[in-house]
């Protein structure tokens, strides 16, 4: 009789996870309130299930890293980063959403925020396909009822229902690449997928079939992620949901299901060894990043709708994000590391954006949400603090030196000049290519920025804009606005995580062994020895 050794996942690494994953329940179990009452109790409660979370994960006992991915979950730094950053920002969302929902839909609300988040949380801790698709259509689907139950008129309808029905198509597409994936390397785990693909890339003239199967699987879960980061051709429903949806609610579909995109991509890039990247897969996502900034970027021009505007400009930066996957975690400084630019603009991005809708989703015009030019015209005069608020948004939006744009920016165009630099060759060339693109794209997308900071600081308007007495709303901005600032004068309080985060992503899955990741110096000094294991037996 054969043994054969699984290794468990110990409850205490989940216990963030399982914190939020119960809150969620017992705030879609309270009961529903009258059509004229607000209680904040689903409120109150889930912020405070979310600062639990943030003690667990830094103060609670953290596991190891699980080297063959057994478990399906891997809690390194990569985790740590995806985590921590969820948490943080769904503390702000929170604020920011403390009174959006109908009273009588608000237990359903906040219930499908944590799920969300729960779904983001496990996905940065995947290692398995399986795992990794679970955990993005947790990260999903509580998005598709969260825009429907924004607001109460047609257009939170309408986008709920486009949303919805892309989302199912982006998913069926990413299901069918995972499928592929692991029928042509035998396995869902990402540590297995690793050594079969080596094989495969390293002689594709012996394994042509699988070759071929390989690559329409890589490109087809690409393809389904793509969706989900709203980069080119999947970009057609992003305005019309920013537009339909709650600002608030546009302001976390500025963060989460980017930041679920792009670590999703991280986690199968790097079980190809990243060796993909610089063949087909490469000219793929170089001609996504350049009509996902161009696209964005004109169309953005055009809007007089703000949120219309941000939605189009999110197509944008996802464009630049995609400049650091091309390049990917390989090289050294803050100018040579794409994947951890990446992390670093993907946080950046979503909290500027969400200090944006912050601020829109308090101010009120004629007894209507704010969303125009027009409406914000003459901010400066009726609420300086708003308007300051969301200039400092805008800029950091734009790139504005010494904004976290700007350094985000830095990152991810001096990663690619790097690498082009460094190894030359025709894609590298291209590589220089792209960053001339980007860096012309950022300067289109100044104008429209700057549109947005002059209707507020600069331009009067005979309408009178007001805001709503809302105090948690308005902490959420202030919030958006101290971590801007804390990122403009100290970067590397975020880089370094990400940077720590991005170096697993060369190791962790191509090591066979503990001294590997020792060597490499990505052992986590808040991991616990040992991962618990049992044994099962198999027939022979």
């Amino acid at each position: 009789m054969t043994l054969a050794t699984y290794p468990l996942v110990s409850y205490a690494a989940l216990l963030p996870e399982i914190l939020l994953l119960a809150a969620g329940c017992i705030v879609l179990l309270f009961p529903a309130a009258a059509s004229s009452e607000r209680s904040p109790r689903a409120a109150w409660l889930t912020l405070l299930s979310l600062v639990g979370a943030i003690l667990l994960l830094e103060f609670g006992p953290q596991m190891g890293f699980s080297l063959d991915g057994g478990s399906g979950l891997e809690f390194g730094r990569l985790s740590f980063f995806v985590r921590l950053s969820t948490l943080i920002v769904g503390v702000i969302l929170t604020l920011v959403l403390w009174v959006q929902p109908d009273p009588r839909e608000q237990n359903e609300f906040f219930s499908m925020m944590l799920f969300t988040l729960t779904g983001l949380m496990v996905l940065g801790s995947a290692t398995d396909l399986v795992v990794l698709f679970l955990a993005l259509e947790l990260v999903s689907i509580p998005t598709y009822v969260m825009v429907a139950l924004s607001r109460q008129n047609a257009k939170s309808l309408e986008a709920g229902t486009k949303y919805f029905y892309l989302g199912a198509m982006a998913a069926a597409i990413t299901a069918y690449g995972f499928a592929l994936l692991y029928g042509v390397c035998g396995t869902a785990s990402l540590t297995g997928m690793q050594l079969r693909l080596t094989e495969i890339i390293a002689n594709p003239a012996g394994n042509s079939l699988a070759f071929s199967i390989a690559s329409l699987g890589l490109l087809l879960s690409l393809g389904g992620l793509l969706f989900k980061v709203s980069a080119v051709p999947f970009h057609f429903y992003v305005a019309d949901v920013y537009q339909g949806a709650a600002s608030a609610v546009a302001g976390l579909l500025g963060f989460v299901p980017k930041l679920a995109g792009f670590a999703a991509m991280f986690k199968i890039l790097a079980a190809c060894g990243w060796q993909t990247v610089s063949g087909g897969t490469f000219w793929v996502l170089w001609l996504v990043a350049a009509l996902s900034m161009t696209i964005g970027n004109i169309l953005a021009l055009r809007q007089t709708n703000i949120k219309r505007m941000l939605g189009f400009s999110g197509v944008a930066h996802s464009g630049y994000m995609l400049v650091g996957l091309l390049v990917g975690p390989h090289g050294q400084g803050m100018i040579g590391d794409g994947a951890a630019a990446v992390l670093y603009y993907t946080v950046v991005y979503g909290i500027a954006n969400l200090g944006a809708f912050a601020v829109l989703s308090v101010l009120r015009v004629r007894g209507e949400s704010a969303e125009t030019l027009r409406d914000i015209a003459g901010l400066l005069r009726r609420q300086p603090s708003l308007a300051l608020l969301l200039s400092l948004a805008m800029f950091t939006l734009l790139g504005m030196p010494p904004t976290p744009g700007f350094w985000g920016k830095v990152g991810l165009f001096g990663s690619a000049l790097s690498t082009a630099t460094a190894t030359g060759g025709e894609q590298q060339y291209w590589l220089i290519v792209l960053v001339l693109i980007g860096m012309v794209n950022t300067a289109i997308g100044a104008a429209y920025y700057l549109r947005v900071i002059a209707a507020c600081l600069l331009y009067e308007s005979d309408d009178p804009i007001d805001a709503v007495d809302r105090d948690a709303p308005r902490m959420g901005a202030v919030i958006c606005g101290f971590l801007t600032l804390m990122f403009m004068f100290y970067p590397t309080a975020l880089y370094e995580p990400g940077r720590a985060a991005s170096s697993e992503l060369i190791v962790a899955h191509s090591a066979t062994a503990p001294s590997a990741l020792s060597l490499a110096g990505v052992s986590s000094d808040r991991a616990i020895a040992g991962v618990p294991s049992t044994e099962y037996p198999i027939t022979p």
